[in-house]
């Protein structure tokens, strides 16, 4: 009987799944331990041929020692931890889930920018300590003179885009793959990279994790921003250089930050990143509302079942 295996997640439980799968006429198991390594993977999922998988990386390495597996799925957009060209060169098929929390992660992006504009963690701060008053945050800008810049133009930022509009921010994006009737659809600015760090009040990253965006925002992009822009970020963590974000922090050259993820999650201890009172921490939690997770169980789930049903996943990759 073709088996799908867990490798690793972090709802309470994988019911769904199992009802999907065992509904189907195929076997279902979890890994307990959750695989964490490479080595996991290979010593514990030998047998599968569907993988679905929330953080173990599946390299080359692993896809070479578990022939048997020709489907790996990933709970999630981001498939950084596939090695998608060793999946094409292999001929494994891979999937992800592409449209899970689209509400979720542009609402969540949108209330950070919002309370970062009206200043409300630093004067909750300030009140925390014993103090008062608006002046110390000022100047404070009605959003109606505020442009939101957008790296990547993509259905999330599509999807701020709209609700941002509504509140009067004005709009523009950088994202050479997004057609120019887009952009006009949601009544955006198309505008170089240089562009949009030079006029925005505030840039949100939505952005793959990619080489080419691996520490996009660094100490050079920070400085070619406008003196107190806020940065939000609800894409991928390393898309941030951390240092060079507490070094223009420090400075005063940024506003300050939204940050849902980061370079090293959960984020250290030690991150100076703990200390500003402009700077709004989530735990990776952008994407979560209970519909949005039992959708991404399900069609996660849903993937593994249509590959083996000798169908394609819906959000085939390779």
């Amino acid at each position: 009987m073709k088996k799908v295996i867990v490798t690793d997640y972090g709802f309470p439980n994988v019911d769904i799944e199992r009802k999907v799968i065992e509904s189907a006429g195929f076997a279902f198991e979890t890994i307990q331990p959750i695989c964490k390594t490479e080595d996991d993977i290979i010593r514990t999922c030998g047998h599968a041929d569907a993988l679905l998988v929330q953080w173990a990386p599946v390299t080359r390495r692993v896809l070479e020692a578990l022939p048997n597996v020709r489907c790996i799925v990933r709970y999630g957009v981001g498939v950084n931890n596939f090695d998608l060209d060793a999946a094409k060169d292999l001929g494994v098929v891979a999937a992800n889930v592409s449209d899970y929390c689209l509400e979720e992660v542009s609402n969540h992006a949108l209330a950070m920018i919002l309370s970062l504009c009206r200043r409300i963690p630093q004067d909750h701060h300030q009140i925390v300590q014993g103090g008062w008053g608006i002046n110390p945050f000022r100047p404070l800008h009605a959003l109606t003179d505020l442009t939101l810049g957008l790296v990547s133009f993509g259905r999330i930022a599509r999807n701020l885009a709209r609700k941002a509009a509504s509140l009067g921010f004005s709009l523009s994006a950088h994202d050479p793959y997004v057609n120019d009737s887009v952009f006009a659809e949601y009544k955006t600015a198309r505008v170089t990279f240089d562009e949009l760090l030079e006029r925005a009040d505030v840039i949100s990253l939505h952005c793959p994790l990619v080489p080419a965006t691996t520490h996009l925002m660094n100490r050079e992009t920070f400085s070619r921003m406008k003196p107190g822009a806020i940065l939000v970020n609800t894409s991928r963590g390393p898309v941030v250089h951390e240092e060079a974000l507490v070094e223009a922090l420090k400075s005063g050259r940024l506003g300050g930050a939204g940050l849902d993820v980061f370079e090293e999650e959960p984020l250290p201890a030690a991150s100076l990143l703990r200390t500003f009172p402009n700077v709004i921490l989530t735990s990776h939690a952008a994407s979560v509302s209970e519909r949005a997770v039992e959708m991404l169980q399900r069609k996660a789930a849903e993937a593994a079942r249509d590959f083996l049903l000798g169908r394609d996943p819906a959000s085939r990759l390779v």
